[in-house]
C-alpha cells in the first residue's frame, strides 16, 4: 500500500463535491520515524499492490563500488582498485571486466560516462586522468588530449547511430567550469587518438554539474543547450553552421559545431540562478516515449540544488528563447522530521533525484522517497539497510528501458515500478483537470465517477448543455437529472440529455427506450410549435434606414430544430409506440412532421388517404409509387385509374412485383367507364399487353381478359386481335373455348376463322370463311393441314363447289383449279351443271390426258430400271458363292501373331485374319452397350448348345444344328460385319493414341 493510495483513498469521498487544497509543507502525512529497514508507511488503507519496491541485486561486488551507469540495459559499474564491470542485462551470467591501464599512481577513479547506446565509457579520475572503453574492447585507452581535465558532466549525442562507432559530436563538463567540444572515434590502432579535436566553448566560474543538448525537431541546424551549476541553470539556443554538419570524416575540424551557439553567449549568458550551499546538483531530462527516446526531444526536466527542486516544460514549437522552458516551478524538499525546540519541520537535503512521468524519486543519506508531481505529497518511502562504512552514492537512471537503480558502496538496487499511472485519474479529478483525468481512467467507473463530476461542476456553473453531456455518462439517478433540468426550466438541456442517455441504453431496455423516445418527440414538437409562434409574433423594424426581419432568428432554429427531430425520428423511430405518437403529433398539428413519420416507418396508406381526401390525384400516386407494398397497388388503383389512367399504368409498369390478377378490378372499371376520347389508346389493353408482351405473362386468366377487351372494343377492324392470336402461337395461354365463344359473340369472324385452325377444326374455318364470302381466308385455312393430303383436298374440293356453284363461271372455276395441286378435272366434275359444254374446258381436258401420259411413261422407265439391277445382283451374289481364300499353314492372326490354325479363325476379303477369340475382344471396344450385352448373351447360349449337343439323340441333333447354327450367323452379324483393320471402326477410334495406358510396362521398357 503506497503514500499514494492512502492519499487518495482518504480524499475520494469528497471528490464529486467541493474539494479543498492543502499546502504540501502544512501536511502531517510527512511527520515518521525512520526505521532501521523497510518500508515506511502512512496509512493503511490497502488499495493494491504497491507501486513502488525496492529489489536488492543479488551480486557480490569483488571491490567497492565508487560509480555505476544504467543505459539501454546495459550496467557498467566502476570499482574502486581500477576495474569497470560490464553486464548486459538481457544475459547477466554474463559479466566483463575490463581493468583500466594506468601508470601507478595514488590517483583515484570518480566518476565514469556511458552514451545512450551503452557503447562508449569514459572513466574520469581525481587527478584529471581520462580513460576511453568502446564496446568492441577489452581494455581501455586514455585520452591524451584530456589530460588534466576532472570531467564533471557529459552531453551525449543521440544521433550517434548504431552503423558508425564515432560518437559524433559530445559536449565535456569539467571541475573548473569549463565546456569543450569533442568527438571519439575509436581504433585499434596505438599510436592513433580517439579524440579527433577538443575546442574549448565555453567557461563558467563553477563546476559543471550537468550538461545536456537536444536538437529542434522542425529544424536540424537550431539546438537547445542547458547547463547545470551548483547554482546556476543555463540554457543557450542558436544555430550551428551548415558545412560543420555535412563535412568529411577526414577533414580537419577547426571550428567545433556548437561555436556559433555559445559564441552569442560569452558576455551575456542567459541563466537562473538559486542560492545554495551544496557543491552539487543534478540536471535530468524526460520523455514520456520511450521507445523515442534516442530520436525524439524530452518533455520536462529536473533541476536538483540547494533551494530545491526546481522543474518545468520544454517548449521546442517556439522560436523566442525565453519561452522555450514553460510552466517552470520551484517546488522545496518535503520536511522529514519534527524539531520540538523551534516547533517546525525539518527537512532533509537529497543526494540524488530521479524522475518519472508522474513522481520525483529522491534519494536520502539512508532512504529512498517519492513524490507526487501533481500534488507534491510524499507517495512511498523506504529505508535503505547500511553497513558499517557503506554509503548511499546515487539514483541512475536508464531512459531507454525505464529502470531506476541506487547503488551504494558495496550493493545495487533497483526500484521497480509497477502501474504508475494507476490512480492519477484521481489526482486529476482533484485538480478538476477532467480531461486529462479521462485519459488515464482504465475502468469504466473510473470514467462515470469523472463524468459525475464534471456534470455537477457544469451544472453548478450554469453550463446546462456541457452538463447535459456528462449527466448522460455518469452515475446519478436519471429521475435526479430529469428533476434539475425540469427545475431550471432548462429543455435544451434535457433533451439532450435524453439523448445520450438514450444512446448509452442496452439493446434489452427497450422499454426504458420506447419511454424515452416518447418524451423527446413531444419536447421536440413543442420547441417546433414555441418557436413558429414567435416568428409569426415577430415583425420587421426599420431602423436608421435599414430594413431587420426579426423573425428570421426563429425561422432558423426552427430549421435547426426540425431538422434534428426528423434525424432522431430516423436513428430511433423504431422505439416509438407508433399509436402515442401519432396522437401526439396530431394533438401538436404538425401535419408535415406526420407524414415524415408516416413515411419512415412504411404508413403510407396514410399519406395516400390524406391526398386523396385531398383530391390530389397526382401527389397521391407519386407516394403510392414511392412505396414497395403491393397490397397498397390493388387497394387504390381501383379509385386512381379514373383520375390518372395513364400515369397509373405507367406506374404499374415500373414495378414488377404486381400481380396482374388483383388489378383486375381496376381495370374493369376503367374499361366500363366512358372515356371522353373513345379514339385515344385503352390504358387497360396497354397494360396488359404489355405484361404479355415484355413480361412474358402465361397467366390464362391474363390472356383471357386481354382477348375480352381486344374483341369487345367499340371497332369492327380485327388486326389488333388477329396479331395477338397469332403472336400465342402454338403456346395458346388463352383458352381455346373461351376464345371461341367471344369472338363469335361479339361477331368477329376472322378471328374465329383462326381459333378453328388453332384447334385444328379446319373444315369449320373453311365452311365458316364460306358462309362469310371470304374466298382467301377459306384458301388460307385450306392449306394449314399440310401433313394430310386427304383432308387438305377435301377442304379445296369444298371451296371448288363453292365457287362453282355461287360463281357459276366455268374459266374462274378452271383459273382457281390451277393454285390447288391436288385437285384434278375428275374431281371438280361433278360440280359442274348438266347443260355446260364440253367445249368450255376441252383445253383443261386435254391438258389432264398429256400429264397422265407422261407419268405412265415415267413409271414404265423406273420398272424398266429395276429389273436391270435385280439381275445384277443375282449375278453378283452366284460370284460370291464361288470366291473363296487360301489359308497357309504359317500365317499368323493379326492381333496376336500367333498361328491361325490353332484355334477358329476369321478371314476377310482383304485378306486381314483373326482369331475368333482375337476379334471378338477388339471389336467389344467399339461397339455400344447394347451390342455388347447382346454379344455375351451369344457367347452363352453357344456354350450351353454345344455342351448338351454331346448328349442328344440323333432325333434331337438336327433341330440343335438349326440353332447353333443360327447363333452363329448372330454372331458373325455383329462380330465379323466389317473387318477391323479395314472398316468404320478403325475410322472412328483415329483420335485414340497408339500407346494407351495398358501399354504402359512396355513404355517404361523403352527408357534410358
Amino acid at each position: 500500500m503506497s503514500l499514494f493510495d492512502d492519499f487518495l483513498a482518504s480524499t475520494e469521498a469528497s471528490i464529486p463535491t467541493h474539494i479543498t487544497e492543502e499546502s504540501p509543507r502544512a501536511s502531517t502525512d510527512t511527520h515518521h520515524v525512520k526505521k532501521e529497514s523497510g518500508l515506511v508507511t502512512i496509512n493503511t488503507n490497502n488499495q493494491g499492490p504497491p507501486i513502488f519496491s525496492l529489489q536488492q541485486v543479488q551480486f557480490q561486488l569483488p571491490a567497492k563500488l565508487v560509480h555505476m551507469v544504467v543505459q539501454n540495459n546495459i550496467l557498467a559499474a566502476l570499482l574502486e582498485n581500477y576495474r569497470i564491470l560490464r553486464i548486459d542485462l538481457d544475459n547477466p551470467l554474463e559479466i566483463d571486466v575490463v581493468e583500466i591501464s594506468r601508470k601507478p599512481s595514488e590517483d583515484k577513479v570518480v566518476e565514469l560516462f556511458m552514451d545512450p547506446t551503452g557503447r562508449h565509457i569514459i572513466v574520469t579520475t581525481q587527478h584529471g586522468e581520462n580513460y576511453y572503453l568502446f564496446q568492441a574492447w577489452k581494455r581501455t585507452k586514455e585520452l591524451v588530449r584530456l589530460k588534466g581535465m576532472r570531467l564533471t558532466s557529459i552531453a551525449w549525442n543521440k544521433l550517434a547511430n548504431r552503423t558508425s562507432s564515432s560518437t559524433r559530436e559530445i559536449l565535456l563538463g569539467t571541475q573548473k567550469g569549463e565546456v569543450f567540444e569533442t568527438c571519439l572515434e575509436p581504433t585499434d590502432e596505438f599510436f592513433r587518438r580517439e579524440e579527433k579535436y577538443l575546442i574549448l566553448l565555453f567557461m563558467v566560474d563553477k563546476p559543471i554539474t550537468g550538461l545536456h543538448y537536444e536538437r529542434f525537431p522542425s529544424d536540424r541546424y537550431r539546438y537547445l543547450v542547458m547547463i547545470s551549476t551548483p547554482t546556476r541553470l543555463y540554457h543557450l539556443v542558436g544555430t550551428v553552421g551548415h558545412t560543420l554538419l555535412n563535412g568529411n570524416e577526414n577533414t580537419t575540424i577547426d571550428r567545433a559545431l556548437f561555436e556559433p551557439i555559445f559564441s552569442q553567449y560569452q558576455h551575456n549568458p542567459e541563466f537562473l540562478e538559486l542560492p545554495s550551499d551544496l557543491q552539487y546538483s543534478e540536471m535530468l531530462f524526460f520523455n514520456r516515449f520511450p521507445e523515442l527516446e534516442l530520436k525524439s526531444v524530452p518533455q520536462s526536466f529536473v533541476w536538483l540544488n540547494g533551494a530545491g527542486i526546481y522543474h518545468g516544460d520544454l517548449n521546442f514549437t517556439q522560436s523566442n528563447t525565453n519561452q522555450m522552458i514553460v510552466n517552470a516551478k520551484l517546488q522545496s524538499f518535503p520536511a522529514t522530521s519534527y524539531d520540538e525546540n523551534s516547533n517546525t519541520l525539518v527537512a532533509d537535503i537529497p543526494i540524488s533525484i530521479a524522475i518519472t512521468e508522474f513522481h520525483y524519486i529522491l534519494l536520502y543519506k539512508d532512504y529512498v522517497r517519492a513524490i507526487c508531481r501533481l500534488n507534491e505529497k510524499i507517495m512511498y518511502e523506504e529505508s535503505i539497510s547500511l553497513n558499517e562504512n557503506e554509503i548511499i552514492h546515487q539514483i541512475t537512471v536508464d531512459n531507454v528501458q525505464r529502470t531506476y537503480w541506487i547503488y551504494t558502496s558495496y550493493a545495487m538496487y533497483e526500484l521497480v515500478i509497477k502501474d504508475e499511472e494507476r490512480d492519477v485519474w484521481k489526482l486529476y479529478l482533484h485538480k478538476k483537470d477532467y480531461t486529462r483525468a479521462l485519459q488515464y481512467c482504465k475502468l469504466p467507473e473510473q470514467k462515470t465517477t469523472v463524468y459525475t463530476a464534471q456534470a455537477g461542476e457544469d451544472f453548478n456553473q450554469r453550463r446546462y448543455m456541457e452538463s447535459a453531456k456528462y449527466f448522460a455518462k455518469s452515475a446519478v439517478p436519471f429521475e435526479e437529472v430529469a428533476l434539475k433540468f425540469t427545475e431550471k426550466k432548462e429543455k435544451n438541456a434535457l433533451r439532450y440529455f435524453l439523448i445520450s442517455r438514450l444512446d448509452r441504453l442496452k439493446l434489452e431496455d427497450r422499454t426504458q427506450k420506447t419511454l424515452i423516445s416518447t418524451w423527446l418527440v413531444g419536447l421536440y414538437l413543442n420547441k417546433m410549435n414555441q418557436l413558429e409562434d414567435k416568428a409569426a409574433s415577430s415583425h420587421l423594424t426599420y431602423t436608421s434606414g435599414t430594413i431587420t426581419d426579426a423573425s428570421r432568428p426563429y425561422r432558423q432554429q426552427y430549421q435547426t430544430v426540425k431538422d434534428e427531430f426528423r434525424t432522431f425520428l430516423e436513428t430511433y423511430g423504431e422505439y416509438l409506440h407508433i399509436p402515442t405518437t401519432y396522437k401526439l403529433i396530431y394533438r401538436y398539428g404538425r401535419n408535415s412532421e406526420l407524414f415524415y413519420y408516416a413515411n419512415y416507418i412504411g404508413d403510407y396508406e396514410k399519406v395516400i388517404d390524406h391526398w386523396i381526401s385531398e383530391k390530389k390525384w397526382d401527389t397521391a400516386l407519386k407516394v403510392l409509387n414511392e412505396q414497395g407494398k403491393a397490397e397498397l397497388f390493388y387497394k387504390y388503383s381501383t379509385l386512381l385509374i379514373d383520375y390518372v389512367p395513364e400515369k397509373l399504368i405507367d406506374v404499374w409498369m415500373n414495378h414488377s412485383n404486381l400481380n396482374p390478377r388483383y388489378l383486375i378490378p381496376a381495370l374493369l372499371r376503367y374499361n366500363h367507364v366512358i372515356r371522353a376520347d373513345i379514339s385515344s389508346e385503352n390504358q387497360a389493353i396497354r397494360y396488359l399487353s404489355y405484361i404479355v408482351s415484355t413480361r412474358k405473362n402465361t397467366d390464362t386468366v391474363i390472356h383471357n381478359f386481354l382477348l375480352t377487351m381486344y374483341a369487345t372494343q367499340p371497332v369492327r377492324d380485327e388486326t389488333a386481335l388477329l396479331t395477338y392470336l397469332r403472336n400465342e402461337g402454338r403456346d395458346k395461354h388463352y383458352e381455346l373455348d373461351y376464345a371461341l365463344r367471344i369472338c363469335t359473340q361479339n361477331g368477329r369472324t376472322q378471328s374465329c376463322v383462326h381459333i378453328y385452325g388453332q384447334m385444328e377444326l379446319y373444315e369449320e374455318a373453311v365452311n365458316l370463311a364460306l358462309e362469310h364470302h371470304d374466298l382467301d381466308l377459306a384458301r388460307i385455312n385450306a392449306d394449314k393441314p399440310e401433313d394430310d393430303d386427304l383432308l387438305r383436298k377435301r377442304l379445296w374440293v369444298n371451296i371448288a363447289k363453292y365457287v362453282i356453284q355461287n360463281n357459276k363461271d366455268i374459266k374462274t372455276a378452271m383459273q382457281f383449279l390451277k393454285k390447288c395441286d391436288l385437285l384434278k378435272m375428275e374431281d371438280i366434275l361433278p360440280f359442274f351443271p348438266d347443260y355446260v359444254l364440253i367445249d368450255d374446258f376441252k383445253d383443261e381436258i386435254c391438258s389432264a390426258l398429256g400429264e397422265y401420259n407422261v407419268t405412265i411413261e415415267e413409271l414404265k422407265s423406273e420398272m424398266d430400271n429395276a429389273t436391270i439391277s435385280a439381275d445384277h445382283i443375282r449375278l453378283d451374289v452366284r460370284k460370291l458363292r464361288k470366291r473363296l481364300v487360301v489359308v497357309e499353314e504359317e500365317q499368323m492372326c493379326s492381333i496376336c501373331e500367333y498361328p491361325l490354325l490353332t484355334r477358329q479363325f476369321y478371314v476377310f476379303p482383304c485378306n486381314h485374319q483373326f482369331h475368333a477369340d482375337c476379334l471378338i475382344s477388339k471389336t467389344t471396344k467399339y461397339l455400344p452397350t447394347g451390342q455388347i450385352k447382346r454379344l455375351a448373351d451369344i457367347q452363352e447360349q453357344l456354350s450351353k448348345e454345344f455342351k448338351a449337343f454331346r448328349h442328344l439323340s440323333p432325333e434331337e441333333e438336327k433341330p440343335a444344328s438349326e440353332r447353333i447354327e443360327k447363333l452363329r450367323h448372330d454372331l458373325d452379324d455383329i462380330v465379323a460385319q466389317q473387318c477391323i483393320f479395314c472398316g468404320d471402326n478403325m475410322i472412328k477410334s483415329i483420335h485414340l493414341p497408339f500407346i494407351t495406358e495398358e501399354d504402359a510396362d512396355i513404355v517404361s521398357s523403352w527408357m534410358i
